[in-house]
């Protein structure tokens, strides 16, 4: 009988041990997912992965309530998630600023090829004397300049978000021109 009694005592204190561990207060858990929210921030996670950062974001302050309630288990819980979600976003983010950069670029690239496209139909339409076709292409070439100008000193500061969207914006516009240029003289031949 005193084993029995012995044999439930050894099996009672350590589930009460572990019972008092899991109840208690996720202080390191909110810390390491707070370190991990703020690495990720420091890769821009916010920018490049932001789906990830707001999740990571969302779940933290979501355990700081749980915690504040007392419900230290669900806490826990979403603190593992908003950690992995944290650094998840992170890692995203390296991958994500290194296919934006590329990205802008190609952008830069492609620009210079359909400028120097567009040059060529402003040729042509002096030719077939559209005069008011060139003079607003001329106006449009100072804003592109001026855009292209502010991507290229983002790309050079590493704010590659920021650049792609100048950059694929002056693109959107000369591809536009290009071609809209070229309609007035193909109008014009005919």
């Amino acid at each position: 009988m005193k084993r029995n009694i012995l044999f439930a005592g050894l099996l009672i204190v350590p589930v009460f041990l572990l019972i008092l561990g899991c109840g208690g207060e996720p202080a390191n858990e909110l810390a390491a997912a707070k370190q991990a929210l703020e690495n990720a921030r420091a890769a821009e996670a916010d920018k490049y992965a932001p789906d990830l950062f707001t999740r990571a974001e969302t779940a933290i302050a979501e355990a700081e309530n749980l915690i504040a309630q007392k419900k230290y288990g669900e806490a826990k819980k979403l603190l593992v998630d908003a950690k992995n979600a944290a650094e998840s976003a992170a890692t995203q983010a390296v991958t994500n600023k290194d296919e934006t950069k590329t990205q802008v670029e190609d952008f830069l690239a492609e620009i210079g090829k359909v400028r120097a496209q567009l040059k060529d139909a402003q040729d042509k339409a002096k030719e077939w004397g559209i005069p008011k076709k060139q003079r607003e292409l001329t106006e449009e070439t100072a804003k592109w300049d001026q855009n292209l100008e502010k991507a290229r000193a983002e790309y050079d500061a590493g704010n590659y978000h920021s650049a792609k969207e100048l950059a694929a914006g002056v693109y959107q516009e000369v591809t536009a021109k290009d071609s809209e240029l070229r309609e007035a003289i193909m109008a014009k031949q005919k």
